[in-house]
């Protein structure tokens, strides 16, 4: 309680650290219960190893910090691989008296979400929705971190102006823009909650309303989404399936449930078009890649930024950067990591 009577935001965490050995997989599933709505979890393989080895000990391991506020509920979570599922019996059985919206802000690692017909990979970067009242599945099968935020679902369409349907379900959408500015005030709140409860009781107020205008400013309008929100929607899926080779421009259209010709409008007075996009952030997470794991060969990034071959991405690489991927790497050796995108105004 604050000094002046306001109740303060309750936050609760959750850590498989503190269960017994060998109960982490038990105890991961009742806090998912307690803090969200009830699924079924289980880790799959490589879940007893990664980027959260020392944290976890060694077993399967994750961490929520629960921030419980009047109007939604604002988490950190972070877990090794694991698959969740809600099923349409899940729900039946559920003991939860209202229907929410998850509004899921990626920070590492792939998620894949599939709801309503739909499949969407939600990688660093990206909001991905989905919807309690309607069966779901959840999939990583490696590390990741995420803030969340959960809003009621009718209130938060009321509210927002917009009818409720499952148009926003499953889809992943770029944090940029209006939607970038929303999505950097939630997670900065949600990891800075539990060391400033009195200011994050001020903001409160501020969080409700941009929680519902983020719902209004990607929901679906009468004359459709607009094109920058599908365009950010496009960049998602480019960067969650750089590795596949085969990617092609009838692919994407295929992922984002659109034609070519929607997809190839959606680029139209950008400079760049949908598949020289695509190259772009191929180039640029090769370049990020060349700077930040020095021990990597150049063939596995060639391979895992999507390049059909070798002399491909030299190629291509040369081509914009003036200088061969090992020169540039070289260069990166003497000057420090940091450097300016290798195609102007791209941000990786």
């Amino acid at each position: 309680m604050a000094s002046d009577g306001v109740t303060l935001p309750r936050l609760t965490s959750f850590s498989t650290r503190r269960a017994l050995r060998g109960d982490e997989v038990d105890y991961w599933r009742q806090a998912r219960r307690q803090a969200y709505v009830s699924v079924r979890t289980d880790p799959v393989g490589g879940a007893f190893g990664g980027a959260f080895g020392g944290a976890f000990g060694g077993a399967f391991g994750g961490e929520i910090r629960l921030g419980r506020y009047a109007d939604f509920r604002l988490s950190t979570k972070r877990a090794r691989p694991e698959e969740v599922r809600r099923s349409a019996s899940d729900i039946a059985l559920g003991r939860e008296d209202e229907e929410y919206l998850y509004l899921v802000f990626q920070q590492s690692g792939i998620l894949l979400v599939e709801q309503a017909g739909r499949r969407t990979l939600a990688t660093a970067g990206s909001l991905v929705i989905y919807d309690s009242a309607e069966p779901f599945s959840l999939s990583a099968k490696e590390d990741y971190e995420q803030v969340v935020l959960e809003l009621p679902a009718d209130k938060a369409f009321s509210l927002a102006g917009v009818s409720r349907s499952d148009d926003l379900l499953a889809r992943a959408f770029d944090c940029d823009g209006a939607v970038g500015a929303v999505a950097a005030f939630f997670v900065n709140l949600a990891q800075g909650q539990g060391g400033d409860l009195p200011g994050a009781r001020r903001l409160e107020p501020q969080a409700t309303a941009l929680g519902t205008s983020l719902i209004g400013l990607i929901a679906p309008g009468q004359c459709g989404m607009p094109e920058s929100l599908r365009r950010g929607e496009a960049l998602a899926y480019m960067r969650a399936h750089l590795a596949d080779p085969d990617l092609d421009a009838e692919g994407i259209a295929a992922g984002l449930h659109v034609s070519r010709r929607t997809l190839f409008r959606l680029f139209e007075g950008t400079g760049e078009s949908a598949m020289g996009r695509l190259r772009s952030l191929r180039l640029e997470r090769a370049r990020v890649m060349l700077r930040t794991q020095p021990g990597k060969r150049i063939s596995t990034i060639a391979q895992e930024t999507g390049f059909s071959s070798s002399v491909q991405f030299y190629r291509a690489f040369r081509t914009v950067a003036g200088m061969t991927p090992s020169e540039y790497r070289e260069a990166g050796i003497a000057e420090g990591p940091a450097a300016a995108p290798l195609v102007p105004g791209l941000e990786t």
